[in-house]
């Protein structure tokens, strides 16, 4: 399955558009606000509830001024691949774009679509992947202060709890920017003891805009049935109950790990013909001299894993072969393919060339993200 399976409609408008008038004529979709900008005709980035959680300005703001640039995919981009681009990412939604031109977007939960025929999720609960670490507000917290919430905690949703700490509500991004940012136009300040719109409106108790219809299941529920919610209800995360009262979230990140990082192997290789068997011990062999050169850099784990999806293709009497990489490390998922460009690698008949040209181009990844892992710590020390 690719993304062109996966793809949902967005709507497309041009960098002028005032933000009002965008989120209009985006937010006819429940629970999640998208819209591709275009400059020229041609796609020049994204808008969704995620680039609005922290925007405070006037509704008349121009959206070319705010526009996001998640990972892009193209239409023959694979389940598999999409699935890696939201877990090594915050991106809500991926725009496809062929050509410069945007398609469509292919949002997480049709991206768990791909799943359902899947045995990745059968016989597993919702305790070992959900999130324990639950922020909640309350009932008496203002919009003003929910966003500061959202900002300062990265989330997406949050529970509402009353005074018996029993959920009655769940707030999210999508609120804010389909309830909230279309009514901001009047920010401007009266006088000096007037307060504007904008913060008269985040005054409001959160109840005013919480959606109270919550999608939610207990801990000892199945994974399957959290997939099966999740893609009915269109919701990008479950909130976890016991006995009416919230213990911890599922999100749609945690079921895709829960289908790509499940694996019984620490290496695997997939895709060989009949005829190809025989190189199978070879090519252990080359990602074991992979695994233990990275294996200095980067720690990996039992739960780690390597998979190479090997693909040939019969060309007179000779074989093409092309192969994709994928490396889970502590919770992200990284993947190369090669060839990739298939009109650069005419002569590519060699399997073991292909699969070092694969690790080679994942190497360069791993390289990357293991320099930022240790900036960030180097950063935490001086802190």
């Amino acid at each position: 399955m690719a993304a062109i399976d996966l793809m949902e409609k967005t709507t497309v408008v041009d960098a002028g558009t005032d933000l009002a008038k965008a989120i209009s004529a985006a937010s006819k979709e429940p629970n999640i606000l998208h819209f591709g900008v275009t400059n020229n005709g041609v796609y020049a980035g994204l808008v969704d509830d995620r680039v609005l959680r922290d925007f405070t300005g006037p509704s008349s703001t121009k959206v070319g001024k705010l526009t996001a640039h998640p990972k892009t995919v193209s239409p023959r981009t694979s389940d598999e691949d999409v699935m890696a681009a939201f877990l090594n990412g915050d991106d809500k939604v991926l725009p496809v774009i062929d050509d410069g031109k945007i398609l469509g977007v292919v949002t997480r939960w049709g991206a768990l679509s791909s799943m359902v025929a899947s045995n990745a999720v059968k016989g597993k609960k919702i305790s070992k992947y959900m999130t324990r670490k639950l922020v909640s507000i309350t009932e008496e917290t203002t919009i003003s202060q929910a966003r500061k919430t959202f900002k300062e905690n990265n989330l997406f949703r949050v529970p509402v709890l009353d005074k018996q700490s029993r959920m009655t509500g769940v707030i999210s991004t999508y609120d804010l920017a389909v309830k909230v940012s279309p009514h901001t136009a009047g920010a401007a300040r009266q006088s000096t003891f007037e307060p504007t719109l904008l913060e008269r409106i985040g005054k409001e108790p959160i109840t005013s805009i919480m959606s109270t219809n919550v999608a939610s299941v207990t801990q000892n529920d199945s994974l399957s049935n959290a997939l099966k919610q999740m893609i009915e209800r269109r919701v990008m995360g479950l909130v976890i109950t016991e006995e009416g009262k919230p213990i911890g979230m599922l999100a749609a990140k945690d079921v895709m790990r829960a289908c790509l990082m499940e694996k019984p192997a620490p290496i695997q290789i997939v895709g060989l013909k009949e005829d190809e068997t025989m190189l199978k011990q070879s090519l252990f062999d080359e990602c074991n001299t992979f695994l233990a050169k990275w294996n200095k850099t980067i720690d990996l784990a039992p739960e780690d894993s390597l998979t190479l999806h090997v693909k040939s293709k019969v060309e007179g009497k000779k074989k093409r072969f092309e192969v994709k990489s994928r490396l889970t490390i502590e919770g992200n998922v990284f993947s190369s393919r090669t060839p990739p460009n298939v009109d650069e690698h005419k002569q590519n008949w060699d399997l073991h060339l292909a699969v070092r040209e694969s690790l080679q181009e994942l190497a360069k990844i791993i390289k990357k993200y293991a320099e930022l892992k240790k900036k960030r710590a180097m950063s935490r020390e001086e802190e």
